[in-house]
């Protein structure tokens, strides 16, 4: 695998050539290539099921191509940290798997990104930030795009943790909430203004009623 450099790893959508450069002897090259998004499932498959929790491992749980019955055999095994952690994280996780993190009430990274996960069951994600507590899986939910917006407008409220208060009021799902409840309201103000204006002038009460 000598003859390919990282930057043909990196683009090539070629599978045979990434699955043999996950094989290969050169270390850099099966890093690159277990990164690479065209890496095949197989491919990576076999590569976690090496049980190894080195920067190969890592990226491959990572990787978007990665089957989701074997980020559920990574993280149920629960034998590293890294390689846990970078499975928790991909979005091809299964909801039930990622629960299942969070069930074991531990507050450590492997949770936090668990609860970041926008896999992770809402209805969870919703029991974890009204438990009342500021750790890492809390903060993982608060940043959570899958946690409901009027969830995340009621913690900002009436937190009294900060960080907390601050990661749910940057989340996306706030940000758009709060741009729709702008519309809602601009739209309210405008049929409120047009019925006010048709009491006031009844011709303006009639062409309502014949546009009608």
């Amino acid at each position: 695998m000598n003859k390919y450099n990282t930057g043909f790893i990196d683009k090539t959508k070629n599978k045979k050539i990434l699955e043999k450069a996950l094989s290969g002897r050169n270390s850099l090259i099966a890093c690159r290539a277990s990164m690479n998004p065209h890496c095949p499932p197989k491919a990576l498959a076999k590569i976690l099921r090496r049980g190894k929790d080195d920067d190969i491992s890592w990226n491959a749980a990572y990787n978007s191509n990665c089957p989701p019955e074997v980020l559920a055999e990574v993280l149920r095994r629960g034998k590293y940290a890294g390689v846990s952690s970078c499975a928790a994280r991909n979005p091809n996780c299964p909801p039930e798997v990622l629960a299942e993190v969070l069930r074991r009430g531990k507050d450590d990274w492997i949770s936090s990104y668990a609860a970041r996960n926008p896999n992770c069951p809402p209805e969870l994600l919703v029991e974890i930030l009204k438990s009342g507590k500021d750790n890492l899986v809390s903060h993982g939910a608060a940043q959570n795009i899958s946690c409901p917006p009027e969830v995340l407008a009621e913690i900002i409220k009436n937190t009294t943790f900060d960080d907390i208060r601050w990661f749910a009021s940057h989340n996306p799902a706030h940000e758009k909430y709060l741009r729709k409840m702008k519309r809602d309201e601009k739209k309210l103000k405008l049929q409120s203004s047009k019925v006010r204006s048709s009491v006031k002038n009844p011709f303006y009460r009639i062409q309502i009623n014949e546009s009608s």
